[in-house]
């Protein structure tokens, strides 16, 4: 049975990104540095807001596009009742159990899913494309070999769903697709740019020339000089918009001109489409087999992420309340947070039950007897 260790690895390296995002939070959020006894915190340098627009583009596009290339993995593996019953352990159970962890943990009790939105949307997404692929000719045309120029009209398709999704949201602004923050908040603009991409994983996995296209030297250089252009011009057009802003808490009370939304917009599209094909291409170029660094790597991927959110925040203060700049506090941030999740899971996680939740009984060394080997 063929292991796709690349997209193993990508997939993985989306969700550890979540650290690095995550870990200037507090510069980004005012009132979360106040959690820590932070008042008055400075708010993020230019590079630190740089950083995250980039990670930003293409990391959720990315962990979309490839959660649903392994949907149609384990459904042509292992059969569709098998996937859901998976996914619904997973992702839905792990999602309703960790988010009410985080509520009681700040007793506001107020149904927020917090960093794990993700998993609510992706869960919604895993019921919407069961049902999709019980129709033959939905299947079929999912399933389908696809041409270039296709391939081009689909890509077209993906950088329209952030203006299409500014609409459907109601609200003509670059922060239109900001993730929702609760179970009632779910945002019909924000599903359909992120579905879109869970339906292209879905085509790349009967389309895997596309993987050894993308790997080629030429094009790897060339979609980087792409992607690394048009971000450029997104930085650009966010200093057109949300950079015209003193204080980014106040940007979702300003109105900006209709026509640099809309290029505002498209460039963001045309970031999220390159950097996926280009970090695609580049882990199909350069990992063509699994160790034992890899698997371990992969393996932690997910709890870390979802345990992380505080062991990072609470290290931000740690090192901004000792005085360190913004250009030191970062990477220690992402490296001793990284080191506590690690500890967190081999205490809280891998033994224990919570375990058969994240990755699954089977995954699992904690074993009993009655529920089988």
């Amino acid at each position: 049975m063929q292991r796709h260790h690349n997209l193993d690895f990508l997939r993985a390296f989306a969700m550890m990104m979540g650290l690095v995002i995550h870990a200037p939070l507090l510069f980004w959020a005012p009132d979360f540095a106040k959690v820590y006894g932070i008042e008055n915190i400075a708010p993020a340098e230019e590079w630190v807001n740089i950083l995250g627009r980039f990670i930003s583009s293409w990391r959720m596009p990315l962990f979309f596009s490839l959660s649903g290339f392994f949907a149609i993995l384990v459904i042509e593996r292992k059969g569709i009742s098998q996937f859901l019953k998976d996914r619904i352990i997973r992702v839905g159970l792990t999602c309703l159990v960790f988010s009410a962890l985080y509520d009681i943990s700040d007793g506001s009790f107020d149904n927020t899913t917090m960093h794990l939105w993700f998993l609510y949307e992706l869960i919604i997404f895993v019921f919407c494309f069961s049902i999709l692929y019980k129709f033959r000719f939905l299947k079929n045309l999912l399933c389908m070999k696809i041409s270039t120029k296709f391939m081009l009209i689909f890509a077209l398709w993906l950088i329209s769903t952030v203006p299409l999704g500014y609409i459907l949201n109601n609200w003509w602004h670059p922060l239109a697709l900001k993730a929702s923050s609760g179970y009632f908040d779910l945002k019909i603009g924000n599903m359909l740019y992120y579905f879109s991409y869970f339906l292209a994983g879905v085509m790349l996995y009967s389309n895997q020339n596309i993987l050894i296209k993308l790997q080629k030297t030429q094009i790897i250089f060339l979609l980087g000089f792409l992607s690394i252009f048009a971000f450029f011009v997104r930085v650009y057009s966010d200093h057109l918009t949300i950079g015209q802003a003193d204080d980014l808490s106040n940007v979702a009370k300003m109105e900006f001109d209709p026509m640099l939304v809309f290029f505002n917009a498209c460039m963001i599209g045309m970031n999220s489409v390159l950097f996926c094909l280009l970090f695609i291409g580049l882990a199909s170029k350069f990992i063509k087999s699994g160790n034992a660094i890899l698997s371990w790597f992969v393996e932690l991927s997910y709890p870390i992420y979802i345990i992380h959110i505080i062991p990072i925040t609470m290290m931000t203060a740690v090192f901004y309340n000792l005085g360190f700049n913004q250009f030191n506090i970062l990477p220690l941030t992402v490296i001793a947070g990284f080191t506590l999740c690690v500890i967190l899971y081999y205490v809280f996680i891998k033994y224990t039950p919570l375990n058969w939740l994240i990755n699954g009984y089977s995954k699992s060394p904690l074993k009993i007897k009655f529920l089988g080997a």
